[in-house]
């Protein structure tokens, strides 16, 4: 029974990897095989909303990520352009525009990479092939998943991709209880921390110093793991604004920055009061409130009926095994399931994102930990099978 499951849903992800990924990316190959033109950035940049207020020409994301990345691997000093995102994700994709000579084929590298990490974060947690599979199914069926890799580069797709390897390092630790993992927990912690505005970071480490704390019951080890994960963090964070002090900054100034960053979040936080709750009806019935023209209500082309069905079918995963009959003895390794860890992650990164004007990018963060937790419920209800 369970091979011919694994044979039927093997192929099942074959062909939609097929017609929903590689198909895409072969379309649009094009894309990625254009030469990137420093030049026209540049004058895309100094025509933009950037240099000239209510500029009739904006610049977008995916534009101002490749050009300030260009200019980052050249030299020039982080918080001159769109200063308003840590450096890494930007110093990535100005390598590999340097390497390749395009500033997309970083997303195919990010594509790949975020398969290979969800199939062996799955694998670890589940022991099961067919789950594995199947948690690469699920992927494949996410619109986000490839226009991430079309309409790129984007730092989203980075820092998703960085925060799987997050749970994935610190369960390894959990489990290995081998000070290097916990190093390596802290290096990837910062690498998370370093790509966009850090508030998902510090969500990450709260929600893994919680989850430690209930499953072992020792404050001063969940007290240890998360100064050492935070210390190795704020190094990798101050390393990637190198240039920065070599070109001269202090660290007051770069505090400074730092209050900056925050303080243009914060602000942008208060006025989307209006937006509260907003995910919501996007999620479920393609209602996407914006936060430009009118602030009205507008349909994102690449929703998915899928989005609707995961995020239930994630939520129910997230309550079905308290809710199914199952042994005190079950219940009790429950709690010390990862499928709690990861069930606190949605939560509270839920609780976040509904104070926040949404992008449908930023859903990223929910889907890919919910398709991993649907896995882990299917493992508790149905362990015959899988």
């Amino acid at each position: 029974m369970k091979q011919r499951i694994r044979v039927i849903i093997t192929i099942v992800t074959a062909i939609s990897l097929f017609f929903n990924v590689i198909l895409p990316i072969a379309k649009n190959w094009s894309r990625f095989t254009e030469k990137f033109d420093p030049k026209l950035y540049e004058k895309k940049y100094n025509q933009s909303q950037y240099i000239i207020p209510q500029s009739k020409t904006p610049i977008s994301d995916e534009e101002i990520y490749a050009h300030a990345g260009y200019q980052y691997i050249n030299g020039l000093n982080p918080i001159l352009i769109n200063s308003d995102h840590p450096p890494l994700g930007k110093y990535m994709i100005g390598l590999f525009t340097i390497i390749t000579g395009n500033q997309r084929t970083i997303a195919l590298f990010i594509g790949l990479s975020t398969l290979i990490s969800v199939y062996l974060l799955t694998l670890f947690l589940t022991n099961s092939i067919i789950l594995t599979i199947l948690s690469i199914l699920f992927l494949s069926l996410d619109t986000m998943f490839i226009d991430q890799i079309i309409y790129s580069p984007m730092l989203d797709s980075i820092q998703v991709l960085f925060l799987i390897l997050f749970f994935f390092t610190f369960l390894i630790w959990m489990k290995k209880q081998k000070i290097q993992y916990l190093i390596i927990s802290g290096i990837i912690f910062g690498f998370l921390s370093s790509v966009k505005m850090y508030f998902p970071a510090l969500i990450a480490l709260g929600v893994s110093s919680l989850y430690l704390l209930l499953k072992n019951k020792n404050i001063y080890k969940t007290l240890f793991a998360s100064l050492c994960i935070i210390t190795i963090g704020f190094i990798i964070y101050l390393l990637s604004y190198s240039v920065f002090f070599i070109k001269g900054g202090t660290f007051i100034s770069f505090l400074k920055s730092q209050k900056w960053i925050f303080l243009y979040w914060s602000q942008n936080a208060a006025r989307s009061a209006s937006s509260f709750g907003a995910i919501f009806p996007f999620i479920l019935f393609n209602c996407w409130k914006i936060w430009w023209g009118d602030f009205g209500y507008i349909k994102y082309q690449n929703w998915s009926i899928f989005w609707p069905l995961f995020f239930i079918s994630g939520i129910l995963s997230m309550l079905a095994p308290f809710l199914i009959k199952k042994s005190k003895i079950e219940k009790q390794k429950l709690f010390q399931s990862p499928i709690i860890y990861l069930s606190l992650w949605i939560l509270f990164c839920l609780s976040y994102l509904a104070f926040v004007p949404i992008s449908p990018r930023y859903l990223m963060l929910i889907f890919y930990p919910l398709y991993i937790i649907i896995t882990l419920a299917i493992k508790f209800i149905f362990p015959k099978y899988v």
